[in-house]
């Protein structure tokens, strides 16, 4: 279940690409709406057409980079300079100090830019690199100011596939931003795998260790922020915390080369008043990049954590009665199997790919995880191959492209019925796969009915029997929504209450809490601010006081809300003169469609836009589940109750005579023309 909650930020609206003097367009700039297709060298201009602006147009391609942007006035005194004659052909900004602002290179003479450079107080702190010179960047480098950090993009997609340097602080802080953000992919690439394995050339038992504490990177990251109280996306990364690195020498067993490892390293994040503790775990270094051997742990208190002396790296050895000591051999059909596996991830298809690729990549990792279960091995790891083989077999089984997958996850489950949590974990799997199988073949209302009312009963048992599970948050935020879906608004304001008493913090309390202040809205001022659609302004409830105002929380993909704009859009027109007004909270997750869908159905009443979508501050504040959801507020800046577009003119009319609405209030969420919000 995805939170709504990260901050609100202006959207630049227009895109300004410079052509430079040596005639090729720069990376895509951040913050502009890009242009579709990469312009082709053209003419190169005088050195002197290309202005301060057109320079400034650029932007680092990746986000997290604080360079000197110029403001307001010294734009204009900005000066831009032509270096074609030093034999390092390209532009240069100044600011009106005469401290270097930008610097975008040809660094090989072939008439195409190939180093992009940013500055801050003079010196440079990051730069995008066309190591190929084909037009677009893949590497980018932090310097001085800006750390050390130096990634790659092997695919040229904008997004770092992997590290050439990296501190451990700038490790840990990719790794805890990348779990705030729930982003599983920048995790990736900060964990060990199976090349920097070979790497260290550990022995057979701690390679095998090592490959099963970093495979699933996806499934292990949303255990471990599932139902914790410290990661939630409104957390703030503050500082790194590690011990003394420790040294392994390579005479100590562990492995052919001397390690540089740190044991038990920890990080500070920020919620709200309060900072909180992360363990990153045990890290090592690998050439010159440090990577992390476990998925950091948030350390909450509210279950009983231990933190264990040393990793799998710095852990003594231990000699057995006969001997030996504790270096088992890993199988040759373990070693095979782990091949098989790293070889499936590697090609594991992206998120927006066909419901086919996906449920194959699932169900090839399921039949070679149904044969690790099987192996010789401690009983954490088998309960971790169990895990990974349920979560497989029912993602495959909810593309609807691999319903035999039922029968396999209800075989598990027998199985596992000794072991309480681990019975819980292949329960919930199998609600999930069997809720999707039901839908499928409910092929009319009344049996569609009967599934959600089964669907309901079966959250409801999971969520009562097992509360403690990391997935007890989520089941019981879907038993919520559904509940209030239904009209049971009494019922969902329990389980939305119990959320957000027990898990205060994560992102599902978070979540439920903005619920229940939806549901009391009605007789409440109803504050909202951000920045506005178009421009960028701030833009706030309080503005709209003295005015008649429907806030409609809205997306260009909610297909209701396009079906109700011609009669919002009537009511608009005909009592605007009168003093009512229409303020939007746009909740798309990209802005590449908003500027076309406005101007094909007229909408000019502004907007708040948070550039998060659904997961904005403002919907999280208001725990939205339906698109659209309306509320009508009087003259005075209170709510005076949810509606649809079948009321919206007669509400309109009585409160802009002065009169209070008699209408018994509905819920947003029973509102007939809706649809829920994209989880």
């Amino acid at each position: 279940m995805r939170n709504v909650g990260i901050a609100i930020r202006t959207v630049t609206p227009i895109a300004v690409v410079l052509v430079l003097a040596f005639g090729v367009t720069g990376p895509e700039v951040s913050g502009y709406q890009a242009p579709k297709k990469p312009q082709t060298p053209g003419t190169a201009p005088a050195p002197a057409s290309a202005t301060p602006e057109q320079v400034l147009a650029y932007r680092p391609v990746q986000p997290d980079v604080e360079y000197d942007i110029p403001q307001g006035a010294d734009i204009a005194k900005c000066t831009v300079k032509d270096e074609r004659g030093n034999g390092s052909a390209g532009f240069v900004l100044y600011n009106p100090a005469g401290q270097l602002l930008r610097r975008f290179v040809d660094s090989n003479g072939d008439g195409k830019a190939d180093l992009y450079r940013y500055y801050r107080m003079g010196l440079e702190v990051y730069r995008d690199i066309d190591s190929n010179k084909n037009g677009k960047p893949d590497q980018y480098r932090w310097m001085n100011w800006g750390g050390t950090r130096w990634g790659f993009d092997q695919n040229e997609d904008g997004k770092i596939d992997g590290w050439r340097i990296l501190s451990a602080q700038e490790a840990a802080k990719i790794a805890i931003e990348s779990m705030i953000r729930g982003d599983a992919a920048a995790l990736q690439t900060v964990m060990l795998n199976n090349e920097d394995i070979r790497a260290l050339q550990v022995t057979a038992d701690t390679a095998r260790q090592l490959q099963e504490s970093v495979a699933d990177v996806p499934t292990k990251l949303r255990t471990a922020i599932a139902s914790n109280k410290v990661i939630t996306q409104k957390s703030q990364w503050v500082r790194f915390d590690p011990p003394l690195p420790g040294l392994i020498l390579a005479e100590h067993g562990r492995a052919a080369l001397d390690m540089t490892v740190y044991e038990n390293a920890m990080a500070f994040v920020q919620n709200g008043d309060k900072t909180d503790l992360v363990m990153i775990g045990e890290m090592v270094k690998v050439g010159e990049v440090w990577k992390l051997t476990q998925v950091p742990t948030p350390l909450d208190g509210s279950t009983q954590q231990t933190i264990a002396v040393g990793g799998i790296l710095m852990q003594p050895s231990v000699i057995t009665p006969d001997g030996g000591g504790n270096q088992p051999v890993m199988s040759a059909e373990m070693q095979e199997l782990l091949a098989q596996l790293e070889k499936i991830d590697k090609a594991s298809p992206a998120t927006e790919s066909s419901a086919a690729q996906l449920a194959r990549y699932n169900m090839q990792r399921a039949e070679v995880i149904e044969k690790l279960m099987v192996l010789p091995q401690s009983d954490e790891d088998r309960l971790q191959w169990i895990r990974q083989y349920a979560d497989g077999v029912a993602a495959a089984v909810q593309t609807g492209e691999f319903p035999d997958g039922l029968t396999r996850l209800t075989a598990l489950e027998d199985k596992v019925k000794s072991n309480e949590p681990l019975y819980g974990y292949v329960f919930y799997r199998r609600l999930l796969a069997e809720y999707a199988v039901r839908l499928k073949k409910a092929e009319n209302e009344e049996l569609r009915e009967g599934v959600q009312k089964w669907w309901l009963e079966q959250l409801e048992v999971f969520a009562r029997r097992w509360p403690k599970a990391e997935d007890a948050a989520d089941a019981i935020v879907q038993l919520a929504i559904s509940l209030e879906l239904i009209g049971r608004i009494d019922d969902a304001r329990a389980w939305y209450t119990e959320l957000a008493k027990s898990y205060e913090r994560t992102n599902a309390g978070i979540r439920a809490r903005g619920a229940l202040k939806r549901l009391a809205l009605t007789g409440t001022r109803m504050d909202i601010e951000g920045r506005s659609l178009v421009g960028g302004q701030p833009l706030s409830s309080a503005q709209y006081k003295g005015k008649v105002t429907l806030v409609v929380f809205w997306a260009t993909w909610a297909m209701p809300f396009t079906n109700d704009l011609p009669k919002i859009t009537d009511t608009y027109k005909k009592y605007q003169p009168s003093g009512f007004e229409i303020l939007g909270v746009n909740l798309d997750s990209t802005a590449d469609t908003i500027q076309p869908y406005l101007k094909q159905h007229g909408i000019t009443w502004q907007s708040i836009r948070d550039a998060g979508g659904l997961d904005g501050q403002v919907a999280s504040d208001f725990g939205i589940v339906l698109v659209p959801t309306m509320f009508i507020v009087d003259k005075n800046g209170v709510v005076a109750g949810s509606i649809t577009t079948e009321n919206l003119e007669y509400a309109v009319q009585t409160l802009l005579k002065g009169e209070k609405l008699e209408t018994t209030r509905q819920s947003a969420s029973t509102a007939p023309a809706a649809t829920p919000a994209k989880q």
